[in-house]
């Protein structure tokens, strides 16, 4: 089967896929709705959906996108969230100036950007953000990701499990076609 998620490879949502549906190809799209679009058109066969975080509540719009689709919740899967600060290698925690991620990822992990005065910038998805700064090649610059994210695009981890809690979870709808 083909397992829709929004965010690009690295994001929470491949990892909630790869939980879920080990043996189906994971699709990345470019965002929550693109992944239903894509359920909904029959491109793929599943979708696995971000609806609310332990530690920073819902996920804004994504329950109104599910209501106004023809799809059908077939089930929840947990997944447990830990977010990495992931930079150029060589970079220096204290030399970070700037943290992108997903404004939930931003949200989940107030504490450490509070304590590190970073400025925090929004992105679509948290691996499209260790993406950017692999691309922008700026040693100031990091992402709130996975580490699968940071292995991916060639980054390291410069602070580990930066979120608030130690038992961050993000719980993801699990839809098919009506």
């Amino acid at each position: 089967m083909r397992i829709a998620y929004g965010g690009h490879p690295g994001a929470f949502g491949e990892l909630a896929c790869l939980g879920y549906f080990p043996d189906d190809e994971a699709i990345g799209h470019s965002d929550f709705r693109s992944a239903c679009d894509a359920l909904v058109a029959g491109d793929c066969d599943r979708a696995v959906i971000p609806f609310e975080n332990s530690i920073a509540g819902k996920v804004p719009g994504v329950a109104q996108l599910i209501d106004s689709l023809p799809v059908t919740w077939i089930d929840v899967h947990p997944q447990p969230v830990a977010f990495h600060c992931v930079a150029l290698p060589g970079a220096r925690l204290d030399a970070i100036s700037v943290v992108a991620s997903h404004p939930m990822a931003l949200a989940e992990c107030g504490r450490f950007l509070d304590r590190i005065g970073a400025r925090r910038e929004e992105a679509g998805d948290t691996a499209g953000a260790a993406a950017d700064v692999a691309q922008a090649g700026l040693p100031t610059r990091a992402a709130l990701a996975s580490a699968r994210a940071a292995e991916l695009y060639g980054l390291e981890v410069i602070a580990e499990n930066v979120e608030d809690s130690a038992d961050n979870v993000t719980w993801f709808a699990v839809l098919r076609r009506a």
